[in-house]
């Protein structure tokens, strides 16, 4: 555990000139400030301050109408947690830290989502005795520019060696600097699409979990861009290319190590336990709304298509791809996989709705069904009318609706949270509502 004297040493011992202080808003993107060491002592004590409005503000960087925080509405301070140091690689003599939000009593601030986080596993740990873990799975484009388009930055295949060949310079440093900021990697592979890369974070404590992404989509980009790429988590970037997902795995551990999502005598045969597939009921009974958490741009939807390996239906199975909520093969680890998700989630903020769902599911003992083994995005209507499973919502707009509606996501992280969130995201939906593409007017104007 680090302690504010163990950053201000480590500062002090590596030549430390610049120390960012970092926080994800409701629509993911990365806000801070950057100070010097003089002033260090004193902002990781008190925090540094910040107009409440910047949680007001969508991914186009506007202010919304009708904001929960105004001009009139004061600060908040974002406090860093001391265990988040780290050095940042390839950038001269800067640290950085993410941090927690107090209100001006130095009491975590009901906006912040990363505080929604921490209170939410203790709830778990409280409650079932248990520590929940999460590895993020992250697939990612990389681009380059060629006659003032954007196109894949290089041609490999599915899981080829070439790709990781070809790559090779910028995946070595990127998975350095990971590792240099104190995040793991278990896996790195040629996704479907070309260009399109993999990475498999390390399992951890789900708080260190989302910090650990966070850290990821930073240094994609910024070593991408370093050498002379574009690094993007959009989730579909090309219509006639596979998407990017993120696909969250989920464990829960006693203090003993035992895990107890593990059951030998399951009678459905996975080896799960009644409280992972009551976590997995949770996780089901709050699908459409978790959805607008997990993939929350417009473009998300995009890729949440029948036939394209993305989760098109609300339901849960064994080894398949096709649904929301994967478990492994038995000879792996019990745990199991949320596929309901991409590169433009909080993931603060994801965490905690998938713990608050699951939670709930715990507690109302919600029973997820059996597994669906077949592929889901190949039946009828009437299969899945017959075996009681919804499709995902079609777009932002059903997906938020679907959230309006979740009073117990609402209690669970925050309702200020949770009505911030929806403005936001109706906002962007109503910007995008009105916006006339080249493919409308090339179509209508010369059929009408």
């Amino acid at each position: 555990m680090m302690t504010i004297e163990n950053v201000l040493d480590m500062v002090k011992k590596e030549k430390i000139e610049f120390i960012r202080f970092e926080f994800l808003d409701y629509a993911g993107v990365t806000r801070g400030r950057t100070i010097r060491p003089a002033q260090l002592k004193s902002a990781m004590e008190k925090g540094i301050n910040f107009s409440t409005a910047i949680m007001s503000f969508d991914l186009f960087d506007e202010y919304i109408p009708n904001p929960a925080y105004g001009s009139n509405d004061g600060d908040f301070f974002a406090v860093p947690d001391p265990n988040t140091f780290a050095i940042l690689p390839y950038r001269k003599n800067t640290a950085r830290m993410l941090c927690d939000l107090v209100d001006m009593n130095g009491d975590p601030w009901h906006g912040c989502p990363r505080n929604a986080l921490k209170r939410l596993l203790k709830e778990v740990e409280s409650l079932l005795g248990g520590k929940v873990n999460m590895a993020f799975e992250q697939e990612a484009y990389l681009l380059k520019e060629a006659d003032g388009q954007l196109v894949t930055a290089d041609n490999s295949h599915c899981f080829s060696s070439e790709g990781a060949d070809i790559q090779e310079d910028f995946i070595q440093d990127f998975v350095y600097a990971l590792e240099e900021m104190g995040v793991e990697t278990e896996q790195i592979s040629s996704e479907f699409g070309p260009g399109q890369l993999e990475i498999n974070l390390k399992y951890t404590n789900a708080l260190k979990a989302a910090d650990d992404q966070v850290t990821f989509a930073h240094l994609f980009k910024q070593i991408a861009r370093d050498k002379g790429m574009i690094g993007t988590l959009m989730p579909k970037p090309f219509q006639h290319l596979a998407g990017s997902g993120l696909h969250v795995h989920i464990s829960l551990y006693d203090e003993a190590g035992e895990n107890l999502f593990e059951d030998p005598t399951d009678q459905r045969g996975l080896d799960m336990s009644e409280k992972a597939y009551q976590f997995i009921g949770g996780l089901l009974k709050h699908g459409s709304s978790l959805i607008a958490i997990g993939a929350p741009s417009i473009n998300s939807y995009k890729r949440m298509q029948p036939g394209s390996w993305a989760p098109a239906h609300i339901c849960y199975g064994s080894a398949n791809r096709s649904v929301l909520v994967r478990i492994p093969e038995k000879r792996r680890t019990r745990r199991f996989e949320y596929r309901g998700a991409d590169g433009t989630c909080n993931p603060y903020l994801l965490a905690a709705c998938i713990v608050a769902s699951g939670l709930h599911g715990i507690q109302t003992g919600s029973d997820p069904g059996e597994p669906v083994e077949f592929d889901v995005s190949a039946a009828s209507e009437f299969q899945l009318k017959e075996r009681g499973i919804n499709w995902v919502p079609r777009s932002l707009h059903q997906a938020i609706d679907c959230l309006a509606e979740d009073s117990i996501l609402a209690q669970t992280i925050g309702r200020s949270i949770w009505e911030e969130f929806i403005k936001i995201k109706r906002n962007e939906w109503d910007k995008y509502s009105r916006y006339v593409s080249d493919w409308e007017r090339n179509i209508f104007s010369t059929r009408f």
